[in-house]
């Protein structure tokens, strides 16, 4: 008895089509002999929700997922699992669900779909994003931006770019989870729907072998998924979720961990936004096999996969198909990974920046702060044109138990992109951002304001100090000074009181923790 999991839905692109995708793995693990019953879980979709309320709800789901199917599973006992999932967070979700239940289990991604095209254009999902501030700033016409938006996605499917739900079907190939290139085939496509159905026959083939998640999630593996994403510029929350599934395995990651690897692992690969590629255009270069080629020897080649293959025997038959994609070793897109971790005086715990998305006039910075308490402030601010250029935004009471929910800030800087302040002016949050997010967005400063870090005591006018290349975070004002504001500060209330989210902001772990829930 395989359990199907699917994360079909009506009103999101990137679930529209798992119908069909799960009709092919259902007649795989027919061919192969065994029963498939299928079940949904949900995805609440990050897309739908952008500078709202509804966003406080997007990583608390995460969790929930991995709750869901660990009840369904085990309380009807099938022995085995496919997990189809499309989504940021239904994704881990997934993997960690395997990761506690550790029964056969192989992992399928939604894929995404090629970008559109608009008067010669290429349109990827922060394209209309940024086009929304520049038709509120009188830029473009309103028959522009609908232009845009139609154009957006030609089919069903992911935007083609390093969203958190892209760079999550390619971490998850990379840990060995999923069959090999299924983490970039197009969605629905018939490279995709084959690989449907093999996947429903792998799944006999690792029940008889009783190969289970345990034996593939190994510290080797985790490793090899996150230089993979280093490697292609993906987004920052496969740092929060690195970390959450790494828990659930038993495996030691945190952000001293991607910071370690961020340093040795050079960026290969210029996804959109921060680059001219869309992710199908990387399955086309070769995938995920041909970017651990690439990476060479910081690829552990012995760790299993559910192909029934090792990495290293799966790289030793990839190709790279176009090395103007996928760069090599010798001829990096940057020397280092994508993403960085920042300390320093305004994030003794941590904080994250896409540095790949950066532009180099912005690495080094002493900005005056410009302090809101919440997103919906800095986007009227914005769109007011009330900030001025060479500001540092400062988004705080965002995170996990502030929020609560720690919502993704993509409304606050594509306003900020929008408005033309992307080479001026740096937005620092407790908040996390979307892998849709480019230029100067750094996030997940920890501890948050609701966990009293010293974002909470931050004022109007004091100097921001940012060093991406030092990896350092600081705030410049007299301990003394701080100090007597720690003796004076209020913290916010939690803005719930009743549900989920209250259970939520009561028992959720820091971000520098993976955001998870207690076990």
């Amino acid at each position: 008895m395989i359990a199907v999991v699917n994360t079909y839905q009506e009103f999101s692109p990137e679930n529209i089509h798992l119908r069909q995708v799960a009709d092919a793995v259902k007649a795989g693990i027919r061919m192969a002999g065994g029963t498939p019953c299928e079940f949904n879980t949900f995805h609440v979709t990050d897309s739908e929700t952008f500078a709202s309320v509804g966003m406080r709800y997007v990583l608390p789901s995460r969790d929930l997922v991995a709750d869901m199917i660990e009840l369904m599973v085990e309380g009807h006992r099938f022995d085995a699992m496919v997990l189809i999932g499309s989504g940021d967070k239904v994704m881990p979700g997934m993997v960690m669900a395997a990761t506690r239940l550790d029964i056969p289990a192989i992992v399928l991604y939604g894929g995404p779909t090629k970008a559109g095209i608009y008067k010669n254009r290429k349109v990827f999902l922060e394209t209309v994003y940024d086009s929304v501030g520049e038709h509120l700033l009188g830029r473009i016409t309103e028959e522009e931006l609908k232009g845009l938006e139609d154009n957006h996605f030609p089919f069903s499917g992911a935007c083609d770019t390093a969203t958190s739900g892209n760079t999550a079907g390619i971490y998850t190939e990379a840990l060995g989870l999923s069959l090999p290139h299924s983490g970039t085939f197009p969605a629905g496509s018939n490279y995709q729907l084959r690989a449907a159905k093999y996947t429903g026959m792998k799944i006999m083939q690792l029940v008889r072998e009783d190969l289970r998640p345990s034996a593939i999630l190994s510290q080797d593996a985790f490793e090899n998924a996150m230089r993979v994403g280093l490697a292609v510029g993906g987004s920052t929350n496969m740092v929060l979720h690195m970390i959450a599934m790494a828990i659930e395995a038993g495996v030691e990651i945190s952000f001293d961990t991607w910071d370690r690897l961020s340093r040795e692992t050079p960026t290969l690969v210029k996804l959109a936004p921060s680059g001219p590629w869309g992710v199908t255009e990387l399955g086309e270069a070769g995938g995920t096999p041909a970017v651990m080629k690439a990476l060479g020897d910081l690829i552990h080649g012995n760790t299993r996969t559910v192909s029934g293959e090792t990495t290293g025997e799966l790289i030793a038959q990839a190709e790279i198909e176009n090395p103007e994609c996928i760069r090599g070793r010798s001829d990096p897109v940057e020397p280092e990974g994508s993403i960085y971790i920042l300390k320093g005086t305004l994030a003794p715990g941590g904080a994250v920046v896409k540095a790949s998305g950066v532009a180099r006039d912005m690495w080094e910075a002493v900005l005056p702060a410009r302090v809101f308490e919440d997103e919906e402030g800095a986007i009227d601010a914005l769109r007011d044109n009330e900030i001025s250029p060479g500001t540092c935004v400062v988004i705080r009471n965002e995170g996990t138990r502030g929020g609560p929910g720690m919502r993704e800030m993509l409304g606050a800087t594509s306003a900020l992109m929008g408005a033309g302040l992307g080479n001026s002016c740096a937005l620092v949050t407790d908040g996390r951002f979307s892998g849709a997010t480019h230029g100067p967005a750094i996030g997940y400063v920890t501890p948050e304001a609701a966990r009293q870090g010293p974002i909470a005591l931050v004022e109007d006018g004091d100097p921001i100090c940012i060093d991406l290349a030092g990896r350092t975070l600081d705030l410049r004002v007299d301990p003394e000074v701080l100090a007597q504001r720690r003796r004076n500060h209020t913290p916010r209330p939690v803005p719930v009181s009743r549900g989920y989210l209250k259970h939520y902001a009561e028992h959720v772990a820091p971000a520098s923790e993976g955001a998870v829930m207690p076990r």
